[in-house]
């Protein structure tokens, strides 16, 4: 197998094809997944500032968010047909356009209702396969596209033109990847077995409901980025319901660990140099498999943009206090569904005996 047909495995993949080799073969997978990560990065650079160039700065947030969407659909379909994926997706992208510039002018119950509605609707059409962490990265891209919501009119034509074209994009992979996949299942046979007595469809109205209300109890208390305290909440309410508070405790760790080393680098490092902060995090998240350290990495980029409006001590700080409220919120929401579903199972088990 040459170093180009491994680099076609995703990290997780190459990491434990890398634990169970050895000699000139382990070190032939190593390169491959260095030069996947570094060619990934590029690629999401030149992406990203196509959307910037094109779009304004402010879109590119529609370049991060469909880019992860991107890398999702080489590996991942929807688990139905090819034109009912096509209108799914279609549908995500729409509303990602809607909600960019609706939420911002609704009143907080509705605010709640729509992002619950929205939340729901994109987790239904596209995790039919939760184990694959799909759901994470299109509950990202939600909260990341419509948390940076447009108000004026060209701003809007402009989010309009962006998210169009990344439509465009992740329409085209999932077509190429994925035209022959799952031909006998139509989307209306999904919703035909729809019961919450399936574990992925609890997940999907946990994980909908937890990130509604950590953002809207952020848009309540009326602190700067609220997304982080949504992107905190949805990163513990996974389907292995037995990590939550694993979890949880993981990455308030590496939040913690993460700001205070980026304090320290913006405090120490030359200001010509700090600009490298953000692509050397990026690539250490293409190469790393723990959780912890990717919590670490991840308040690099995050951080790089908050401190220019916030300062760098204020930023630090917020990171902190944002994702110990959406991990609380998460936690919270957690225990609530799993006494909720074991009341009704026990009275279930009651009424059969």
């Amino acid at each position: 197998m040459t170093i180009y047909q491994q680099m076609q495995y995703n990290p997780t993949q190459l990491r434990q094809m890398i634990r169970q080799a050895t000699g000139q073969a382990k070190h032939r997978l190593v390169v491959a997944l260095v030069l996947r990560s570094f060619l990934i990065l590029l690629f999401a650079i030149i992406y990203i500032s196509l959307f910037s160039s094109l779009f304004g700065q402010s879109n590119s947030y529609v370049g991060v968010g469909s880019f992860c969407i991107l890398l999702s659909l080489k590996f991942i379909n929807y688990g139905y047909h090819i034109i009912d994926s096509v209108l799914a997706l279609l549908t995500v992208f729409s509303i990602f356009l809607l909600n960019s510039f609706i939420l911002t002018t609704l009143p907080i119950w509705l605010y709640f209702v729509v992002n619950f509605s929205s939340l729901f609707v994109i987790l239904l059409l596209t995790t039919t396969y939760p184990e694959f962490g799909n759901g994470g990265v299109y509950a990202f891209s939600y909260i990341l596209i419509t948390s940076n919501s447009v108000t004026t009119s060209v701003e809007l034509t402009n989010r309009t033109l962006a998210i169009g074209l990344a439509a465009i994009f992740c329409m085209l992979v999932l077509i190429h990847k994925h035209h022959q996949a799952n031909q006998s299942i139509r989307f209306h046979h999904i919703l035909k077995n729809y019961s919450l007595k399936q574990r992925t469809y609890r997940w999907q109205l946990r994980l909908a409901i937890g990130i509604t209300i950590a953002l809207t109890l952020g848009q309540i208390i009326r602190v700067p980025r609220v997304m982080w305290m949504g992107y905190a909440c949805m990163s513990i309410l996974l389907p292995q319901e037995h990590q939550v508070v694993n979890r949880g405790l993981i990455r308030i760790l590496g939040v913690v660990l993460g700001s205070t080393i980026f304090i320290f680098c913006l405090h120490f490092l030359p200001s010509k140099l700090i600009f490298l902060l953000g692509p050397i995090a990026g690539l250490g998240l293409g190469l790393t498999g723990s959780y912890f350290w990717a919590s670490v990495l991840n308040c690099f980029g995050a951080l790089s943009a908050a401190y220019l409006l916030l300062g760098v001590v204020p930023a630090g700080i917020l990171r902190i206090s944002n994702n110990l409220i959406g991990l609380i919120c998460g936690l919270v929401i957690a225990l609530l569904f799993q006494l909720i579903y074991h009341y009704f199972q026990n009275n279930s088990k009651t009424e059969a005996s």
